[in-house]
């Protein structure tokens, strides 16, 4: 476990055998005996010039561990619940398996239709797909490895996101705000004219995922940071099922 732990733990996705060792305090004959056993078991992949990385098993339990929690968690009448009562539109985002990508696993979106976005498919690929722009993007970037993030850094604001798309600088400011408050406000980042607010569904220190509110604008009465605490009670339920065990904690209302 603690040489699983040191992939976790050091920058970057491949790791000589030398820095896991000095990162685990084993001797670096232990510690290559134990990565061959990870490396038999499928949890770790030799790579070439003596480097490792996380193998696909060490994947495959992650996943079962992230179903696990959530198996009896009835989720979408968590996020049907917020939408009937706030209005607009509820996603939840996960961070997707491949990449520094989100994906949107579930939704209430109330009477809106897809055209309301304003977006087209090829938007939705990007702008709607990327850590980079967003409120819910922020969210989950604040809990990701640092390779990761660094991934999304790299890459550059879609041509389509909003005028309130952040800068490097400004989005590395708001992940500390994230972590400090937990919660992000987006002011038409990732869709032009609609502001939003994400709040991170949390394992301990892992997010299962981001409860998204988002409206127009210039719809309803308010600010949308009047809204936060009714998507951070959401956020909280689904936070709450995964760490009680997947018990359903009952609707937000």
């Amino acid at each position: 476990m603690r040489v699983l732990r040191a992939f976790r733990e050091l920058p970057g996705d491949t790791q000589p055998l030398r820095a896991i060792a000095e990162a685990t305090e084993f001797d670096p004959a232990v510690c290559h005996r134990i990565l061959q056993s990870c490396v038999a078991d499928g949890y770790v992949e030799r790579l070439g010039h003596g480097r490792y990385r996380l193998g696909s098993d060490a994947i495959q339990a992650g996943m079962r561990a992230m179903a696990g929690v959530t198996e009896h968690l009835d989720q979408h009448q968590i996020l049907l619940d917020l939408q009937e009562a706030l209005g607009g539109i509820v996603v939840f985002y996960s961070l997707a398996p491949v990449g520094a990508r989100r994906v949107a696993t579930d939704y209430a979106k109330g009477d809106y239709n897809p055209d309301d976005f304003g977006m087209t498919a090829f938007d939705m690929f990007t702008v709607g797909c990327s850590l980079r722009t967003g409120a819910s993007g922020r969210a989950l970037l604040a809990y990701v490895p640092e390779d990761i993030r660094e991934i999304a850094l790299a890459e550059p604001i879609p041509a389509t996101a909003g005028p309130g798309a952040m800068s490097n600088e400004e989005l590395l400011a708001s992940i500390e705000d994230i972590r400090e408050c937990g919660y992000a406000i987006g002011r038409q980042e990732c869709l032009p004219g609609w502001n939003s607010v994400a709040v991170p569904a949390l394992w301990g220190n892992t997010a299962l995922g981001v409860v998204l509110w988002l409206r127009p604008a210039d719809e309803g009465p308010g600010d949308v940071t009047d809204y936060v605490e009714d998507v951070r009670k959401a956020a909280q339920l689904i936070s709450f099922a995964a760490t009680a065990g997947g018990r359903n904690p009952g609707p937000t209302t």
